[in-house]
């Protein structure tokens, strides 16, 4: 007998059908319920073995975590719809001790400068703490040949002279191909002098119902990461809205995932993006991958006033992403756009939530322009960037994915590529955006 049809299940009958979290994890939900109602529920789960080892609370919001015999349940109810989500699992708990972190160093957000010459997307972030070790949010682009070993190098230089790279944390945000790419390659050819201690997250099914089928490069990627991550003996923590946990100095709360999603058909697969906030002394950066609108409802009526953070990684590289809504609630004082100057430049007069993220913000910065290097906690001050080590060839760019400009603004484009040191062969990339696939 299943957990869900058990005297355990929080009612007979959940109101949607039981979603297939992955990792062996499943979800059920349960509409028009109370906290009292689920506390209830908790003092019954205890009387039958259980153990409450972490509870949670953010706004309004209660989070539940709970174990009997390696059998974790997570219970998270939301009072803006009334709704209580349980998930049921055998994965690894993260750490929820003290945030601190024996070092001499201090802790550094870097938003990183991804090889955008063949490429206008990608995203890897960074934060070094005071030890040394290395938490890495995502990673690069496929066409960002080079960038597992630019990620490698970038942490070799920060690390002391014989010792090993340890990357304390590796989130990963959802498996576009733009963010996990050089995370695997990082894993095939970069990891002689690497210790990495976990793996957070948590991936969508690719059998998820969406408006449409699931581009085939998700679906192999995914494949492929978690093959990959299978062979690997590091724990895999898989994340849930509402857990809290700790890494060195670093505090995370779990924000939202696609579980939070489900039921909703997902016609946008970045909405499969685990958000994060990130806590480090006083300030809070929010880390929310690709969110786009379904994501960004659920983020908005779930924390309102809880979104206001210090720092912002914008979401979707600044594309049609989170809502002006959202934005204003979160009043950052730094944004950071993974992104390039040119697609910036671009997308920039479309967005009005990137508009007013900026009009908010005290300082913006465009990865593509340079690494830049953000003390946590906050000083404003002290923010610098990092050289520009790479630029956009725009040619290749819009002779691979179709953008549209006109004669003069390409013109001036590759102006400014070969005032940056660019190559004045016309040569291109052997892939088209017609008929692109990985079969």
């Amino acid at each position: 007998m299943s957990f869900w049809d058990s005297e355990l299940a929080f009612h007979n009958c959940a109101d949607e059908p039981i979603y297939d979290c992955r990792e062996n994890c499943e979800m059920a939900i349960y509409r028009n319920t109370s906290i009292g109602e689920t506390e209830k529920w908790i003092d019954r789960l205890c009387k039958n073995g259980f153990s409450v080892i972490r509870k949670n609370e953010l706004a309004d919001n209660s989070f539940f975590l709970l174990d009997r015999d390696g059998l974790h349940v997570t219970a998270l109810f939301t009072p803006c719809d009334s709704t209580l989500r349980v998930t049921t699992g055998e994965n690894p708990i993260p750490s929820d001790g003290e945030p601190v972190c024996n070092g001499d160093g201090e802790t550094v957000f870097y938003g990183f400068e991804n090889d955008h010459t063949y490429i206008d997307c990608g995203m890897c972030l960074l934060v070094q703490c005071p030890d040394h070790s290395f938490f890495v949010v995502d990673s690069g682009h496929y066409f960002q040949f080079n960038d597992n070993d630019r990620i490698h190098r970038f942490m070799r230089e920060r690390t002391p002279k014989g010792e090993k790279i340890v990357v304390n944390g590796w989130l990963i945000t959802h498996a576009h191909s733009d963010h996990i790419s050089k995370l695997m390659d990082f894993l095939r050819y970069n990891c002689d002098d690497v210790v990495i201690e976990g793996f957070y997250g948590n991936l969508i099914d690719p059998k998820y119902d969406v408006d449409g089928d699931w581009d085939i490069e998700e679906i192999l990627l995914s494949e492929k990461l978690f093959r990959q991550l299978d062979g690997i003996d590091v724990p895999k923590y898989k994340l849930h809205s509402g857990m809290h946990f700790t890494v060195r100095n670093l505090s995370f709360d779990v924000m939202c995932t696609h579980e939070d999603i489900f039921p909703h058909k997902m016609p946008d697969y970045n909405d499969s993006s685990c958000a994060v906030m990130m806590t480090v002394g006083t300030t809070k950066v929010f880390i929310p991958g690709d969110c786009s609108a379904l994501a960004s409802e659920v983020l908005e009526a779930r924390y309102g006033d809880e979104l206001g953070c210090d720092v912002v990684q914008v979401a979707h590289h600044g594309h049609s992403g989170l809502s002006k809504h959202a934005y204003e609630l979160m009043n950052a004082k730094v944004a950071v756009f993974p992104i390039t100057r040119i697609m910036f430049d671009e997308e920039y007069p479309k967005q009005e939530a990137n508009r007013r993220l900026i009009e908010l913000a005290e300082k913006y910065y465009i990865t593509s322009d340079g690494t830049v290097c953000i003390p946590l906690p906050l000083d404003l001050e002290r923010i610098t960037t990092l050289p520009d080590e790479t630029f956009e060839d725009f040619a290749k760019i819009k002779n691979q994915w179709g953008y549209t400009y006109s004669d003069e603004r390409m013109q001036e484009l590759y102006e400014i590529y070969l005032a940056h040191g660019g190559n004045l062969e016309k040569e291109v990339l052997p892939v088209r955006k017609e008929g692109f696939s990985l079969r």
